[in-house]
């Protein structure tokens, strides 16, 4: 008959290798004989907050933390988990355990804790995206993603605590976290035009003209945020962590907006003003 250990060492690889089912049925073996465990717990929290199954991951990483209060990595799942299920006073706490300073109360944890980088579909293309952080777990995006990745500008995402790659921004370094949930769709529609720039001065132009009519507007000719797997999850080498150059001039614009209709008023006299043709007009 194998020991506990040699069945925890038997779930493991099993997870390591894909095989979720069985080593949910292994765990649950080791705690029908051991409930007192804390690492059982703690890896079955896990797999149940990547299968985005939160009330046992709520449970297993509860149990977790009150068997080993000071383990971290079950906190903050704990902590995603009470995110997810609103259990508020619960989150409060998890989070105050790593420095914050929230109030012990039944309200949401929403603010402004900074900026982050997070990898939206981390399974997928893995684009980076800036975001604000409203909490440890949740951040709204700040760049307009590309259509093909689901997700807009001021979409709200669940983020994971593991920073998996590093970013830097005005020379500070900031961790990359991967999402984990897309959680809300904000009310912008993505929108591309392709123009030539003769000088600066007209993009300028045409960002401030965005700004004055609540419309962002990102150059995704030169945003960088699709890598090489080595680069996306480390420290961006030279050759990736630079400006793409303009082709000719010719730059890929987009636009994210409530109103389809202001953003070709805008460009409409921006391209009247200026002189500025654009063309290829894409709404997803």
């Amino acid at each position: 008959m194998k020991t506990l250990e040699a069945l925890l060492d038997q779930a493991r690889e099993a997870s390591d290798n894909g095989n979720e089912d069985e080593a949910i049925r292994l765990y649950e073996t080791i705690l029908s004989q051991k409930e007192d465990w804390s690492k059982p717990h703690y890896n079955l929290g896990l797999i149940y907050k990547y299968r985005k199954e939160w009330g046992p991951s709520h449970r297993h990483n509860k149990r977790a933390v009150e068997l080993n209060p000071n383990d971290e990595a079950a906190t903050w799942n704990l902590g995603i988990a009470a995110t997810m299920l609103n259990k508020w006073e619960l989150a409060r706490q998890c989070w105050n355990f790593f420095g914050m300073k929230y109030e012990i109360v039944e309200e949401e944890t929403e603010g402004d804790i900074g900026k982050t980088p997070i990898r939206i579909n981390p399974h997928g293309e893995g684009e980076i995206v800036w975001a604000t952080r409203i909490c440890p777990a949740r951040a709204i995006i700040l760049n307009i993603p590309y259509p093909e990745s689901g997700h807009r500008y001021r979409d709200m995402v669940l983020n994971d605590g593991a920073p998996n790659g590093y970013r830097l921004l005005e020379g500070k370094e900031y961790a990359v976290f991967d999402e984990i949930q897309h959680l809300n769709k904000s009310a912008y529609q993505t929108f591309s035009i392709r123009c030539r720039l003769q000088h600066k001065k007209h993009f300028d132009d045409l960002e401030n003209r965005c700004e004055a009519a609540g419309i962002a507007i990102e150059n995704w000719t030169t945003s960088v945020r699709l890598l090489c797997k080595q680069c996306s999850e480390g420290k961006p080498h030279e050759a990736h962590d630079h400006e793409l150059k303009m082709i000719d001039n010719e730059n890929l614009i987009a636009f994210a907006s409530t109103s389809q209709e202001t953003l070709e008023e805008v460009l409409e006299a921006w391209s009247k003003e200026t002189g500025s043709d654009y063309y290829e007009c894409h709404y997803y």
